[in-house]
């Protein structure tokens, strides 16, 4: 009887050597990014930092609440570089809509309504402007956009813009 016993158990070693030998759970592969950045006038004047948000959105798809998309915030001087997976990674090859819109920052949050007038905020934007395309291992350099304050017009605003008021927590 003790003698089946120590037979089974060393029919289990193999395979409890065997398990044994990896080295933990893989880490997840995350896709390889190619760099998206510019920089964003207005009225003449570099954006100011911190105020701006901006992200990316697939050309053409359908957005999804809660979907993690690329994004950033505007830096000293006007300055972008969008993040999908660390900072300043940039995006996966594809054709993008830029959205940003103009907050109120606070400590830790960011407050709507947008200073643009809903004008950006919208992956359905169709203006020249906020389009890109990515193409793997070809850093993209988005020509300045250049806002006039003076021509923006109130829009509706869309449905994953930061109403007036609604807290939105700062990336």
């Amino acid at each position: 009887m003790l003698h089946s016993k120590i037979s089974r158990l060393l029919l289990l070693v193999p395979f409890l050597l065997a398990s044994c030998s990896e080295k933990g759970p893989k880490a997840p592969v995350t896709p390889k990014t190619t760099s998206v950045g510019g920089t964003v006038m207005i009225d003449g004047d570099p954006a100011p930092k911190g105020q701006i948000e901006m992200k990316l959105y697939v050309k053409g798809a359908e957005v999804k609440p809660g979907e993690l998309v690329a994004n950033c915030l505007i830096g000293e001087g006007g300055k972008y570089r969008f993040s999908s997976y660390r900072e300043g990674d940039g995006a996966v090859p594809g054709d993008y809509v830029i959205s940003m819109e103009w907050l109120r920052p606070a400590p830790g949050v960011m407050y709507g309504p947008d200073k643009f007038l809903n004008n950006f905020n919208s992956p359905l934007n169709t203006d020249s402007r906020f389009q890109v395309t990515v193409v793997d291992g070809q850093p993209v350099e988005v020509p300045t956009i250049e806002i006039d304050t003076r021509e923006l017009k109130q829009k509706p605003s869309h449905p994953y813009a930061t109403p007036s008021g609604k807290q939105q927590k700062k990336k």
